[in-house]
């Protein structure tokens, strides 16, 4: 009895024991996860930027991004625009596109639109302050054979074959292993004691505790190829002493365990690589453009203390930026610091031309400088700039016109506004603003030439050419060399070519002042002006088609053209014509006087083809449809 007593003693406190070792334990089972991931060897990161999107959207955008990053760093912004406009349209929270896009949108001057598409930046580390995590653990193989680009970009057996560290490969004139090396900087010399050029391979893993995009930054002594998870994410082939984060790719990285492989080539120099990977991706920092913003809030409620020490501010947050420039020239101009504001100005618009607020600072400090004609072209250029939208350069324009009771300047505004009009297809609008500007034009050169070249752009060659000639009857032959471009007496030529094809001395004349505006014309003028075309008799000149040849001309192809075919030259009229246009000149003139040429010569099938394609031609329409009927009743030859 008391042995059965003592026994039962004994496995009630074992019951005890356990059941309280099980109590406890229960919590740390409970807190556990369901699933472990078996970490590798190797760094381990945290990507702070995940997506919402399914992770194949993000691999399929990877490529799309690095080539935008690629073609941004060239110095092009209009495609990687694209592309980075449309992945933030994608994923607003991402700080690729955001950091991209908001660059290029400063480098155009939008910066209200580049502040809303940075967005809130302070939960963000900038560049400097991101740690990034190197990848240590490597397997290397060298040296293969080494043949320029052509190994570089062949397919050789370490990539096509999965990763085996016992696998083995024919080198150049050894046998290669994998060897274990420590990175993240890894030299092949070094560890498999080789010299010479070569071809090495690289192989690590990393573990993700989630899905996410990364930034990898690469060093090479010469060219490398990345694969992230057996994809080639990066590429380039080049010869350079090796730096860090020489090339920067992203990649979207998926949980739990990823594979890096690496090529590198190698011409005899530097055979060593470099990478790391920055799990937390930066953007730029909001404040230049905070303070950029401040001060054209503060210009524009006129305090312009407040202004000055914004704007000031923001250049030395970030020297150079144009809009940064005009902000503190306008602000100086309402101090009434003019020289001060000129030298500002004249900053902005070195780098950027075009902009509407520059070129009206920049007039208005000329019109205190008392320069009024550097003032009008300035207003000028600005209202063209804005398309002829901007209300308050034209306002400028006319208003300091009026003061200076310069009549020419008020019709060239109103001309203008008229071709805004015309842009904006309201017809009576533009032909009320065109009357009023005829009131101010026609007495001047100036104007009767800017008359022509308005009617010339709305396709009316008759009114053009008028307006033309009556501009160079104002002028002295003198005269004519100092204030017409040979571009304009060429269009003229043009004009009176269409609508006067009989009146061939009107154009001899106007040829002979394109001479002496562009002496590096006259002997292909001259030349041309000594054919006289008579029916019957060639009107080839050898010298001429010569002198084309070296500067193609599209008014002198057209002249030497229309001079073959009044001799009734067809056949050569048809030949320079295809000359022409095989130059790089595009004219409508030459494609229809050599299908007519053709016709001539009774080679109907290619006329046809040249009629038809100008078919497609608004102001050819009309004269190609009636020349396919005619070619249609032509008999043609049989068999």
């Amino acid at each position: 009895m008391s042995f059965r007593s003592n026994r039962l003693k004994r496995l009630s406190c074992l019951s005890l024991f356990v059941l309280v070792q099980v109590s406890w334990a229960l919590p740390v089972f409970a807190q556990a996860p369901t699933r472990q991931l078996a970490v590798p060897s190797g760094a381990i990161i945290s990507p702070k930027t995940g997506g919402t999107g399914k992770e194949s959207k993000y691999l399929e955008w990877a490529p799309k991004i690095n080539a935008a990053v690629s073609e941004f760093k060239r110095g092009r912004r209009s495609a990687p625009g694209k592309v980075f406009a449309e992945f933030w349209r994608t994923d607003k929270r991402n700080p690729i596109p955001r950091k991209f896009l908001s660059e290029i949108l400063i480098g155009r001057g939008n910066l209200e639109q580049a502040r809303m598409v940075l967005g809130s930046t302070l939960r963000l580390k900038r560049a400097g302050e991101i740690e990034p995590v190197p990848l240590t653990d490597w397997h290397i193989l060298a040296p293969l054979k080494y043949e320029g680009k052509k190994s570089f970009d062949a397919e050789l057996k370490p990539e096509k074959e999965k990763f085996n560290s016992a696998a083995k490969y024919t080198g150049d004139g050894r046998i290669c292993r994998w060897k274990k090396a420590k990175g993240p900087r890894v030299d092949f010399r070094a560890v498999l004691e080789i010299e010479g050029s070569g071809i090495g391979y690289g192989y690590c893993q990393f573990i993700a505790r989630k899905a996410g995009w990364v930034r990898f930054g690469i060093g090479s002594g010469d060219g490398i190829k990345l694969w992230l998870n057996d994809a080639l994410i990066h590429s380039n082939f080049a010869r350079r002493d090796i730096g860090e984060d020489q090339d920067e790719v992203y990649a979207w990285v998926q949980r739990g365990r990823n594979t890096v492989r690496v090529k590198e080539s190698s011409t005899g120099d530097e055979f060593r690589f470099y990478i790391q990977i920055y799990d937390e991706l930066d953007l730029p920092s909001s404040k230049f453009l905070d303070r950029a913003l401040a001060g054209y809030k503060a210009l524009d409620r006129a305090r312009y203390d407040d202004a000055l020490e914004s704007f000031m501010e923001a250049e030395a947050e970030r020297p150079g930026v144009p809009e940064v420039a005009v902000g503190i020239a306008e602000t100086m101009l309402r101090q009434e610091n003019l020289v001060a504001a000129r030298g500002w100005v004249n900053r902005a618009l070195l780098d950027r031309a075009n902009s509407v607020r520059g070129l009206q600072v920049y007039g208005e400090v000329m019109l205190r400088l008392r320069q009024p004609l550097k003032a009008f072209d300035a207003f000028r250029a600005a209202y063209r700039s804005s398309e002829y939208s901007d209300e308050k350069a034209f306002q400028l324009w006319t208003e300091s016109a009026v003061k200076a009771r310069w009549d020419l300047q008020r019709g060239l505004a109103l001309l203008d506004r008229s071709r805004g009009f015309r842009k904006a297809k309201k017809k009576t609008e533009a032909a009320e603003s065109l009357e009023e500007a005829r009131a101010f034009l026609e007495q001047t050169f100036v104007g009767l030439a800017d008359l022509s070249v308005y009617h010339r752009e709305g396709g009316d060659r008759q009114q053009a050419a008028s307006y033309g000639v009556r501009a160079i009857q104002k002028l002295s032959p003198q005269q004519v060399a100092l204030n017409c471009s040979a571009e304009w007496l060429l269009n003229l030529v043009k004009d009176l070519r269409q609508t006067q094809p009989e009146d061939q001395a009107s154009r001899e004349r106007i040829l002979k002042l394109v001479s002496q505006v562009d002496p590096t014309r006259s002997d292909l003028i001259r030349e041309l002006l000594a054919v006289k075309p008579a029916a019957g008799r060639s009107a080839i000149s050898r010298k001429i088609e010569a002198l084309l040849k070296k500067r193609p001309e599209s008014a002198l192809y057209k002249e030497y053209t229309s001079r073959l075919y009044s001799a009734g030259d067809y056949r050569r009229c048809a030949e320079i014509c295809a000359e022409g246009l095989a130059s790089g000149i595009v004219s409508r003139t030459l494609r229809y006087r050599q299908a007519n040429a053709l016709v001539k010569v009774k080679s109907y099938e290619e006329a046809e083809a040249l009629y038809k394609g100008l078919l497609e031609e608004k102001d050819y329409v009309k004269r190609a449809t009636e020349a396919l009927q005619k070619l249609a009743r032509l008999p043609r030859p049989q068999g």
